[in-house]
């Protein structure tokens, strides 16, 4: 089936707004572009970016399809682009097809990605727990949990983070959770938690935490999670992130 975000509820008018000139800014795009297409009602409208070194974040090497609010955009080299011009978007959302359309060039896939924001974040008690913002403890987290959860993300290398612990003396850290500033007016979350205090519900709460302390810095949040990941989607859920789109990338060699 294909997957469109124009059915969810979505985020107020004005935070769409902010959301799309935040990834028009990353692509090099005028945001007025982003915009006017997120106003078009045709199902089959497409923008395309041919792929350049210099944007931050894009990897000339990769191609990706966005859907976003209403619009879908497709951002990859100049071949790839022509390649998939025919290509509706319901079939180029998926994965096989665009490790088809890579095919020649030996494409790796990153998978198919949901992508919420937030705007309105639930209150939780944190007056048992300890937060810090310490590398030591952001190590610490990282060896109490598996190895590949800690390869495909660092606390660390966030441009803010912190982990919560209970107060007693050499506490190991249960959580940790921070944001990456996406084009200025963005904040992409990452949260992680222990292996031995996994199903406890400090995944929830440690994002509705990252979530709170970004739009305190005056930032949306933004939490992207493999399609069909029942538990970080409850978790969304739990916290009042909203449903916005899709993502669907390759690597081309």
């Amino acid at each position: 089936m294909f997957k469109d975000a124009r059915s969810s509820p979505g985020l107020s008018e004005a935070n769409q707004h902010v959301v799309l000139s935040a990834w028009a800014r990353s692509l090099g795009l005028d945001e007025e572009d982003l915009h006017r297409a997120s106003e078009s009602l045709d199902p089959d409208h497409r923008l395309e970016v041919a792929a350049e070194p210099g944007l931050d974040g894009w990897d000339p090497q990769t191609a990706t399809f966005l859907q976003l609010f209403n619009v879908s955009l497709l951002y990859g080299p100049q071949w790839f682009l022509d390649a998939a011009r025919d290509i509706p978007n319901e079939v180029l959302a998926l994965e096989s097809s665009m490790l088809k359309l890579g095919y020649s060039a030996q494409a790796r896939s990153h998978g198919e990605e949901a992508i919420f924001y937030a705007e309105d974040i639930p209150f939780y008690d944190d007056a048992q727990l300890n937060a810090t913002s310490t590398g030591r403890n952001a190590r610490r987290l990282a060896r109490a949990c598996p190895p590949d959860d800690t390869a495909a993300m660092s606390l660390e290398s966030l441009d803010h983070y912190f982990t919560i612990s209970t107060f007693e003396e050499h506490a190991e850290p249960i959580a940790g959770a921070g944001y990456d500033v996406f084009s200025a007016t963005v904040g992409h979350l990452a949260v992680l938690v222990a292996t031995a205090q996994r199903a406890n519900g400090y995944g929830t709460f440690m994002l509705a935490s990252v979530a709170e302390e970004c739009m305190f810095d005056g930032l949306i949040p933004q939490w992207v999670l493999p399609l069909g990941d029942e538990i970080g989607e409850r978790m969304a859920a739990d916290v009042g992130f909203v449903l916005s789109g899709f993502r669907t990338s390759v690597t081309l060699v």
